[in-house]
């Protein structure tokens, strides 16, 4: 358990950006590295963290931290992944309430954002990679896509449509 805490913890520290942005570095460490599970099934995870309300990186490491050692393992997992933003949001909001308008805060927020932004791509080619691109899978993808980012559909209206659709062709 402890593994996993300092897995989360090492996470939560170096990420910026937000839950989308740690998928990658998730699934470096708990994949890759650590070898702890499969990359479809680290898929199913992040689908499954997707569906639930709140932020994804909490639901992963709720999760895996379940998955590998039930509701210890889940809370282990919490503190891991969320004592740093936590810590790390009173920090800023102190040095903010200093310094309103600090060129230094301004400057770090703005060489952070084009990183967050490569992160979300990576996460997306790398997911994109392992789904199975038959006509269904390639048809919803486009589909949500139009749906979500043209006509403003609420995503989690997308991912239920998703699995219904997932369960009829599967089974």
């Amino acid at each position: 358990m402890l593994k996993l805490f300092l897995t989360f913890l090492k996470i939560g520290s170096v990420t910026f950006g937000g839950g989308y942005a740690m998928i990658p570095l998730i699934q470096e460490e708990i994949v890759n590295k650590q070898k702890l599970l499969t990359e479809d099934d680290f898929l199913d995870y992040v689908s499954i963290a997707q569906s639930f309300p709140g932020a994804i990186a909490v639901n992963i490491s709720l999760l895996l931290g379940y998955r590998f050692y039930k509701i210890p393992g889940s809370l282990v997992c919490l503190l891991g992944v969320v004592l740093p933003s936590f810590f790390s949001i009173l920090l800023l909001a102190f040095l903010y309430t200093i310094n309103k308008n600090s060129n230094y805060i301004e400057g770090f927020f703005y060489g952070v954002r084009p990183v967050v932004a490569s992160l979300l791509l990576y996460s997306f080619f790398k997911m994109f990679k392992n789904i199975d691109k038959n006509k269904i899978h390639i048809l919803l993808f486009i589909t949500s896509f139009i749906l979500v980012t043209f006509f403003s559909v609420n995503p989690i209206y997308i991912i239920l449509i998703g699995g219904i659709i997932g369960l009829c062709t599967k089974y």
